[in-house]
């Protein structure tokens, strides 16, 4: 059973920028949330519940945070909690004071969403993260199946663009600088993802698809919101 919280934690997604974590020689993981004890983080690899971790990572207000970790809990998306330990005084601070000017961030621009992205979406997807190599090497997995959801946001995310990828990654990789931020899921199939995206595209209509999502060679799916293909 997943250890409670204690502390309340902090997002630190957008509109902050991404914290890496190192927990070995090559092992990273995205920081997506804090608190005084601990933290959840996002992983390109499984994190199994129990695994003990030698973390570090830089805050701007304290410089390098070294701590030991545990993860209490984690999933198949890839989303993780790290409960921390043996923290000097100084990095304790420093965590402190990073919870203070995200708050003050987020006090000032609450993130909002266009459409109806409340609710159904966010459900099932991660994100808005920055979309920038890092992120995308250490918090997607590779050869995974799935959908995103491109934009831009200072607060308040734009949809601007919906689309899937075999490779969830690559397919990311290849919009670094045209768009801030993404969010993201993992699909158990390609037409799980062909399903998702479809839903998607109708639900938000975003100014930079072309048209219509295309059903893969050789299939007879069909959207489930026009059926358009029938």
């Amino acid at each position: 059973m997943p250890e409670r919280r204690q502390y309340l934690r902090q997002s630190i997604c957008a509109p902050c920028p991404p914290t890496i974590v190192s927990f070995a020689e090559d092992g990273k993981v995205v920081a997506v949330d804090l608190s005084e004890a601990g933290m959840g983080v996002l992983s390109a690899r499984n994190l199994e519940m129990g695994l003990k971790l030698q973390l570090q990572f830089t805050l701007p207000e304290s410089g390098t945070v070294k701590a030991n970790g545990r993860v209490v809990w984690s999933n198949a998306s890839g989303r993780a909690g790290v409960v921390l330990s043996n923290l000097l005084p100084a990095s304790q601070e420093g965590i402190r004071d990073r919870l203070s000017v995200i708050a003050l961030a987020q006090a000032e621009t609450v993130p909002s969403y266009t459409g109806s992205f409340i609710g159904s979406l966010s459900d099932w997807v991660t994100g808005p993260l920055t979309l920038n190599l890092p992120v995308l090497q250490h918090g997607v997995a590779e050869q995974r199946t799935g959908v995103y959801v491109l934009g831009h946001g200072n607060g308040k995310f734009h949809v601007v663009r919906t689309g899937r990828a075999d490779n969830l990654q690559e397919g990311l990789v290849a919009y670094i600088g045209q768009y801030d931020q993404f969010l993201f899921a993992y699909c158990a199939s390609r037409h799980d993802a062909f399903l998702r995206e479809c839903r998607l595209y109708h639900q938000y209509r975003p100014r930079s698809n072309p048209s219509h999502p295309v059903r893969s060679p050789g299939t007879a799916w069909d959207c489930p919101v026009c059926h358009g293909f029938k």
